[in-house]
């Protein structure tokens, strides 16, 4: 197994050492969801629709499924546009590094890392800044969501006599967010690697496979748990405005 694996392709920028694998590969990312869904959603039909619009309605129907069913009031539809972008980021990021990245190498305009070694390619949510950047987008918004339900009420949570479970929450449901993500798909990628050491065909091909669907897994995981949060603070807002 190759020793450059979570090594980072660093650069100097305004004086801060960033990834540059993972700046780049995250805004590719990006970038590829906005043409794709541009493409997608261009002439839509009501009847006789074809596989792409098909495709659309199933990610659709999730993630409506999931906002509507975890977050009160009928207020899921307005979380549909960031989980939905959560989930698919997830989704793209997690099969990134799945690719075979190591064919690079005989290129000679391949990056090379500071130990020397070839670089190999890595999902985004293999770094633990993308991971916990989007667990804190996920704190943000249940808080805000909390705030803008149960105003005052809500914030008064945090200050009753078992209000350090509510601030104990702030630190331990990111984390997880973050850490699950992050040590998932570092697993996964180890994974793949070692079997492509031990084993050049067939082998690999089954592997990669059931890593693809435990990217999805992810992404699903992270969403859900993302909704799932942001309905409990909706939950409780409505509850301490009932009292």
């Amino acid at each position: 197994m190759s020793s450059s694996l979570g090594v980072h392709v660093t650069s100097q920028i305004l004086g801060q050492k960033v990834h540059m694998d993972t700046l780049v590969y995250s805004w590719a990312i990006m970038g590829s969801i906005l043409l794709i869904s541009f493409l997608l959603t261009r002439n839509l039909k009501i009847e006789g629709y074809s596989v792409k619009q098909s495709i659309l309605e199933t990610i659709w129907g999730l993630i409506n499924g999931l906002t509507s069913t975890q977050i009160p009031g009928n207020k899921g539809k307005n979380f549909i546009p960031l989980i939905g972008g959560i989930f698919i980021f997830t989704l793209f990021a997690y099969w990134l590094g799945l690719m075979p990245w190591k064919v690079g190498e005989a290129f000679t305009w391949w990056p090379q890392l500071d130990n020397g070694n070839h670089w190999e390619g890595s999902s985004p949510a293999a770094d633990l800044n993308v991971t916990a950047g989007m667990a804190l987008i996920s704190l943000i918004t249940y808080i805000i969501a909390g705030i803008k339900s149960g105003g005052i009420g809500y914030v008064l949570n945090y200050f009753k006599p078992l209000g350090f479970v509510e601030w104990l929450d702030l630190l331990v449901r990111p984390l997880t967010l973050a850490l699950r993500l992050f040590a998932n798909t570092i697993a996964g990628e180890i994974l793949v690697m070692s079997i492509l050491g031990l084993v050049a065909v067939i082998l690999p091909v089954f592997a990669v496979a059931f890593e693809l669907f435990i990217g999805l897994i992810q992404a699903l995981v992270f969403s859900l748990l993302t909704t799932v949060y942001i309905g409990t603070a909706v939950a409780h807002s409505e509850h301490a405005e009932e009292h």
